[in-house]
């Protein structure tokens, strides 16, 4: 048989963990496609499959494991299996050792590799890359868009530098290093002349970009003006700022810049001073709150997100307490907690005052309520605006459903605003039908625990 008559060698892929693990998932996709292979949504009938794997915290880890024994459970004769991503960063070989079933491994910065990687599995080699490149310049173009097909992230660094005693990222990710401007731009605009409207920028620390590169400070709003000039694109949203980067200058783009999303996102991860020092995380609570004030002095109508950790090693009910007074101060529109994972390898794995998960659970629950109180009150100050919204989807609902509730059917159509992100914050849902892509106005009616629904605006529908 002729090469041009070979079946096509067939990839299955999960994606498993953070925007930015889809990105390297998307590129990884992109890269073999040139190199051949088939992308294909069947994991049982594919040649090879790869999962990109997270190890961040816990649950993470144990996720990205039973998803490898799944696969490797129902591996037929022939098939390769790679696992791709930070597990196999922080593990390496090991993970060969412990599933025999794996056929290759490749880290976090050796994605460039992967049709080579997958050559090598095919040919019974077992290899494994896990070398970090000191440019993150790897191949971002082409790539696979998985999201809806208005909305694409763009990462515009990689690694980090941060010396969080919680976090296992710099092990996994190697230090913090900016994509070049060029770069950057580069695969903006084809994103969106591929039909982006919505250009997501994340990175580990997003607000430190070019900082390695000459700019001591105002690097990521240069950049936001460079994109703003871009031809096509209608949103640009900032996720995972850090609170010691974020300077000024960024802070007058997001409120000079019509296309730069009025939306915060700023993991804090606590407000008491003491456990910030045991985190060594930058400032407390009250320059938060004030950094807080000047985002939404300067940036009318911003909406604001957090991450906070509960139950880090040593922290005490009066730190629960003033953590649970601040988020009643700050009254951010949404809050992510996340309960703190000892990790071998990061130096609170090894700190004293380690607390049962039972307690940790507990105060969870305590600070949950506590933000569900504050989101309600931000949920409420929105009501009765006008927002420009971009459609993701039709939706038939229950009739049970707190939308069909609210909106009086079962048929409606889905979206988002500047004031929320995908993936972790609500949607807006409303009756009537736009396509997907498009921008309409909506008011904003009522809103569930989680969304918002409301009424079509006819006059207000955007090309």
């Amino acid at each position: 048989m002729s090469a041009s008559l070979a079946r096509a060698k067939t990839v299955s892929f999960v994606s498993l963990g953070c925007a930015k693990n889809l990105v390297d998932s998307e590129v990884m996709i992109a890269r073999l496609g040139e190199a051949g292979w088939s992308l294909v949504p069947d994991a049982d009938g594919a040649d090879a499959v790869v999962i990109n794997t997270c190890a961040f915290i816990d649950p993470a880890k144990a996720e990205s494991t039973e998803t490898i024994l799944e696969h490797a459970e129902r591996k037929r004769p022939g098939q390769q299996l790679i696992v791709a991503g930070c597990l196999s960063q922080r593990f390496g070989d090991e993970l060969q050792s412990l599933i025999p079933e794996i056929d290759g491994v490749i880290g976090t910065g050796a994605y460039p590799s992967i049709a080579a990687l997958l050559d090598d599995a095919m040919a019974g080699k077992k290899p494994v890359r896990l070398d970090f490149e000191p440019e993150p310049e790897h191949a971002f173009l082409p790539r696979l868009i998985t999201t809806p097909s208005a909305t694409a992230y763009l990462k515009i660094a990689e690694g980090c530098d941060h010396p969080c005693t919680f976090c296992i990222i710099p092990k996994l990710r190697g230090a913090f290093r900016s994509r070049s401007e060029e770069s950057i731009l580069a695969e903006a605009r084809a994103l969106a002349a591929g039909g982006t409207k919505e250009l997501i920028l994340i990175a580990q620390d997003t607000s430190m970009w070019g900082r390695d590169r000459g700019f001591r400070r105002g690097g990521l709003a240069h950049l936001l003006h460079r994109l703003h000039a871009i031809d096509g694109l209608e949103w640009i949203r900032l996720l995972y700022l850090y609170p010691a980067t974020v300077d000024s200058e960024l802070i007058d783009a997001m409120a000079s810049l019509p296309k730069v999303c009025t939306y915060m996102d700023m993991p804090l991860q606590h407000a008491s001073e003491p456990v910030l020092r045991r985190m060594l995380r930058p400032s407390n609570g009250e320059r938060y709150l004030e950094i807080i004030e000047d985002f939404r002095r300067r940036v009318p109508g911003i909406t604001m997100r957090s991450t906070f950790i509960v139950g880090f090693p040593g922290e005490t009910e009066a730190d629960v307490a003033v953590l649970e007074r601040w988020i009643e101060r700050a009254e951010l529109d949404r809050v992510g907690f996340f309960v703190y994972s000892r990790e071998d390898g990061t130096p609170g794995g090894a700190l004293d005052g380690q607390l049962p998960e039972r307690e940790k659970r507990r105060r969870l629950l305590r600070l949950r309520d506590a933000q569900r109180l504050a989101s309600e009150r931000a949920r409420a100050k929105r009501l009765g605006e006008t927002v420009r919204v971009l459609v993701e989807e039709q939706r038939a609902l229950r009739a049970t459903d707190p939308l069909a509730v609210g909106l009086r059917t079962r048929h409606v159509t889905v979206g988002r605003s500047m004031g929320e992100a995908p993936g972790v914050d609500g949607t807006i849902a409303f009756a009537g039908r736009a396509a997907p892509g498009d921008f309409v106005d909506v008011r904003l009616d009522g809103n569930t625990a989680f969304d918002f629904f409301g009424s079509l605006v006819p006059a207000a529908v955007f090309a």
